[in-house]
């Protein structure tokens, strides 16, 4: 297996599409574009653009001015995985783009729904559904929305502190 393969096996998204389906399935990076198609063949679908518009959203999220892309696959149905999988929520992945055109995985989380939020004139966030213990409760079943934030020191994307003002109602 080559190394591609490995990060695309081992990497294991948002409802607001910037672009037209057709083009974000074009001009997505290999890796994000491997990505998709391997959640789609997971589920038993045939990989096509619209399949990849479907699972893939196009968004500077980090402020370089280069796209970023969230790949969210709750968004693509998949009549293949069981109740008990479906329970614990669904990948959401954030491929870091670069300038060159390569875009790597940058950020992972189980969630059960991913949003964006924002305008183009004044940038975006990712907002994800997550229950459990990433809402600081012991309850699975308990549910919050948490931001994830580039923490540019770090250079990585991470899910914002608990304690972040401006939080939707019903964040902890």
């Amino acid at each position: 297996m080559n190394h591609k393969a490995k990060v695309v096996a081992g990497v294991g998204a948002a409802l607001i599409a910037m672009r037209p389906a057709a083009a974000v399935a074009a001009d997505a990076p290999d890796l994000v574009a491997a990505y998709a198609q391997q959640l789609a063949r997971q589920c038993g679908g045939q990989f096509t653009p619209a399949a990849s518009a479907q699972l893939t959203d196009r968004v500077d999220l980090d402020g370089d001015k280069v796209a970023d892309w969230v790949v969210d696959a709750s968004r693509y149905s998949c009549p293949s995985r069981s109740p008990a999988a479906t329970a614990a929520g669904s990948q959401v992945t954030v491929f870091r783009g670069f300038a060159d055109g390569r875009a790597l995985p940058a950020f992972q989380r189980m969630a059960f729904g991913a949003r964006l939020e924002g305008k183009p004139e004044t940038g975006y966030a990712l907002w994800l559904t997550l229950g459990g213990n990433d809402c600081g409760d012991a309850d699975p079943k308990a549910r919050c929305d948490r931001r994830v934030v580039w923490r540019p020191k770090e250079q990585r994307f991470d899910l914002a502190d608990t304690s972040v003002k401006g939080a939707p109602a019903g964040t902890r």
